[in-house]
């Protein structure tokens, strides 16, 4: 491990209940396992805890995201924490198909959510040479993130997060995230194999819809249907009536 920090002290003026921790800026470098890591935090948003709880996830899912699934994958990754971004947290195309930007603001009122980390890295794995069209669909996309974040994740327990373990009313599995993650981890456990021919697919730009039948010998449809029937979120039963006595 090789670490190299560079502290920036930004001193807060005028402004109460602002601590010296909550007004240090950072930018530093750490290296792990022959990856690298620039963590960027211009104005100090994140104090030093939740910073180090950051590094601590990407490396724990990162590493082994990379290993099963593209060992060629980036070993040059930056963290941006960013005041100005409204979101979750995304990692950008191009240029920036190695930076994770992250919301101080979502962190602060969501300390634990530490596993959104895990997610962005797997979009860093996945490298898919598109986004959202026929080759590439969003949803599938999206569904091996949060398998990812599942299968890699570090403390998805602390901040609530799960799959989802009934399927609800009018979801599919074009629902993507959560919902088709649940349903890939059900996949896999039936098809041995399926998510990383699936993910392999993507990134060669390889993908059709016929790929799901011959991994299982079933269609997607099918494999939807024998997944949700018994998980649907069926309404409770009606009192029974009684007679007039």
């Amino acid at each position: 491990m090789r670490l190299r920090l560079i502290p920036l002290l930004f001193v807060a003026l005028g402004l109460p209940g602002v601590s010296l921790a909550q007004t240090q800026a950072f930018d530093g470098q750490v290296s792990r396992d022959g990856v690298t890591l620039y963590y960027q935090d211009a104005s100090g948003a994140l104090a030093a805890p939740l910073r180090k709880r950051i590094i601590d996830t990407f490396y724990f899912a990162y590493l082994r995201e990379r290993a099963d699934f593209r060992p060629t994958a980036p070993n040059e990754v930056r963290i941006v924490i960013d005041p100005a971004y409204n979101g979750v947290a995304y990692v950008g195309d191009k240029d920036k198909a190695s930076t994770i930007t992250i919301s101080p603001g979502w962190l602060l009122k969501h300390p634990d959510d530490i596993d959104l980390v895990t997610h962005e890295a797997m979009h860093i794995v996945q490298g898919y040479p598109s986004y959202g069209d026929k080759r590439v669909p969003g949803w599938l996309v999206e569904g091996i993130a949060d398998y990812a974040r599942d299968r890699y994740g570090m403390d998805n327990g602390a901040a609530g997060w799960a799959l989802p373990l009934k399927v609800g009313k009018g979801q599919t599995v074009e629902s993507g995230y959560r919902v088709t993650g649940a349903f890939l981890k059900w996949a896999e456990g039936e098809h041995p194999g399926l998510v990383l021919a699936l993910d392999k697919a993507l990134r060669d730009g390889r993908y059709v819809p016929a790929l799901w039948q011959k991994q299982t010998g079933k269609t997607l449809p099918v494999l939807w249907t024998q997944y949700a029937k018994p998980r649907l979120d069926a309404p409770p039963p009606a009192p029974a009536r009684r007679g007039k006595r």
